[in-house]
């Protein structure tokens, strides 16, 4: 079943980078289809198209920040695997679950579609991510293509843009949302 369309331009711009179906590759260090967003840098290890529409995984490298803005999929469930670094992720499922965790080299937390949440990452930090398929192209969507293979600059989407990609990828910005801590 694809959640997301087969057809996603937002994947043009990377063809070539990725085999575009189920085929055996390797990616070396650094490799990968990559998007800054923010102060973070996306890198795409594998798409809907590799895995016939089954999950998408993805690498998000940062360095310390701000909170990024409480944002839920609809439709997407996402993993946070914490390589390297320290992240605090919130999470709030609107009536009993309220948690405020922070994650450091080898946490792992799960994130299921509706679920509010956010994250801060506290000092360079890389993530390793797996999101429902198709959905990784949301941060291309969201992002400015790069051949970075470290975040370098800040890149802030307008926020039609945001929204845009919001819309097509099934997620809601709530910039307002507080979350218990």
């Amino acid at each position: 079943m694809t959640t997301f369309p087969n057809d996603d331009p937002d994947k043009v711009a990377y063809a070539g980078i990725l085999p575009a179906g189920p085929t055996p590759f390797v990616l070396g260090n650094g490799e990968g289809e990559k998007s800054l967003v923010f102060d973070q840098l996306f890198t795409i290890l594998l798409s809907a198209d590799e895995t016939e529409d089954q999950y998408g995984a993805f690498t998000m490298v940062g360095n310390a920040g701000r909170r990024i803005p409480a944002h839920r999929h609809f439709k997407t469930h996402e993993i946070f695997y914490v390589v390297d670094g320290e992240i605090t992720v919130w999470m709030d499922d609107e009536a009993d679950y309220h948690s405020k965790t922070t994650l450091v080299t080898g946490d792992f937390a799960y994130v299921p579609a509706g679920i509010v949440h956010a994250f801060q990452i506290h000092n360079t930090t890389k993530v390793f991510g797996v999101g429902t398929a198709g959905f990784e192209r949301f941060f291309h969507a969201m992002g400015q293509q790069t051949d970075a293979t470290e975040p370098n600059g800040v890149y802030v989407p307008d926020f039609s843009v945001m929204r845009a990609a919001g819309e097509k990828y099934s997620t809601q910005f709530m910039p307002e949302f507080e979350f218990r801590d």
